[in-house]
């Protein structure tokens, strides 16, 4: 069952071709523009995801927060002003902290989260398991979800020590009330491992690769 997407930014050039996210993505948080670029990214997300939960209601859109826009003191009312403005349901929209949100004072982040969650909004935590994601963070942050890496399961058909490692992962995630989002599903056998631990959803090129909004919206139908 589709559950929901997470909303994508890619940066077509006419002299490079298609510049990879993690080529464009650091610069751009080092530059004045990326605030209202992310209000951009958010306010297109959610308009766009207006239109899916007309048809499918329980639909949740995901969107990556970078530690420039949680810096700023009125991240969390220009949200609720897209919301308003958009008229889109707070429940239907899921920000992702990511490891580059590392950068950020904990307490601060913290009072973001919460803030967020008290609106309605979810908040994940993006790429569990990899430097900034620690058990640490998950203990002390209210996370909605917790995203497991997918390095963490790349190998999981023969690797038993990954195995091991993802009913950990999940163990501490049901015991900070989190539910959990296995990345980097590429094939059935992988979803079929596991779906043997208590994942709640699966997200990864088996299921889709990347696609614009026209596009996503014909696979949907």
């Amino acid at each position: 069952k589709l559950i929901g997407a997470e909303a994508l930014i890619r940066w077509k050039n006419e002299e490079y071709g298609v510049v990879p996210p993690d080529m464009f993505i650091p610069l751009l948080e080092q530059d004045p523009i990326f605030p209202p670029l992310g209000e951009w990214i958010i306010a297109t997300a959610v308009r766009e995801a207006g239109e899916i939960i007309k048809s499918n209601p329980g639909f949740v859109i995901n969107v990556n927060l970078s530690y420039s826009q949680i810096e700023k003191p009125d991240f969390v009312d220009m949200v609720m002003g897209i919301l308003k403005k958009t008229g889109y349901p707070p429940e239907r929209l899921c920000l992702e902290v990511t490891e580059r949100c590392r950068l950020l004072d904990i307490d601060l982040l913290k009072n973001t989260v919460c803030s967020l969650k008290s609106r309605g909004i979810k908040v994940a935590l993006d790429d569990f398991g990899t430097g900034f994601s620690s058990v640490g963070i998950v203990k002390n942050l209210p996370f909605d979800i917790i995203k497991i890496d997918r390095s963490l399961v790349r190998n999981i058909e023969s690797d038993i020590k990954e195995r091991e490692l993802i009913k950990t992962f999940v163990m501490i995630a049901n015991t900070c009330d989190s539910s959990v989002c296995v990345e980097g599903i590429e094939n059935p056998a992988m979803s079929e491992i596991l779906r043997q631990y208590n994942v709640d959803c699966f997200q990864g090129y088996y299921y889709s690769k990347p696609l614009i909004y026209d596009d996503f919206i014909k696979w949907m139908k």
